[in-house]
């Protein structure tokens, strides 16, 4: 009885190296609780997708990586992240539930790109779910009336 006891509050006691917050419309802040903790410059942050179908969240197609950057600090200052994948078409009730998905290494070195950076661990948080009543970073295509 006590070994449960005891186990149970250690696992309360654990807390989450990273905050992320609703800041602002169709955007998120993460920002450090305990120390600075590193983000992948490309794909940190990616969204998910509440499908109503499965009752899920599915991963979005995240835009491509450009070259190899160094991994951005996440300090109590934090990171903001918009949106910016593109979404299907608005469903009937008006908007898109999305869910934020953001990859953490800890202990990780300065200035170097994030598979390089020797991190001591590596950790996925996932965030609040947000409403979008847009369709993200989609752009919207008009035809040239010029031939």
């Amino acid at each position: 009885m006590w070994i449960w006891i005891v186990g149970m509050v250690a696992i309360a006691g654990q807390s989450t190296p990273v905050k992320i917050v609703v800041s602002g419309p169709n955007e998120v802040s993460v920002v450090s609780t305990l120390e600075s903790v590193f983000v992948p410059a490309c794909r940190g942050l990616t969204w998910m997708l509440f499908d109503a179908d499965s009752a899920q969240f599915l991963p979005t197609a995240p835009k491509a990586c450009g070259a190899l950057a160094p991994a951005m600090k996440v300090g109590s200052q934090g990171l903001k992240f918009q949106v910016d994948v593109a979404l299907p078409a608005l469903p009937k009730v008006g908007f898109h539930l999305l869910r934020p998905r953001v990859v953490i290494g800890l202990k990780c070195k300065e200035k170097a790109p994030f598979p390089l950076a020797e991190c001591g661990d590596i950790k996925v948080v996932y965030g609040p779910q947000i409403m979008v009543r847009n369709l993200g970073a989609a752009t919207v295509s008009r035809p040239s009336n010029s031939k």
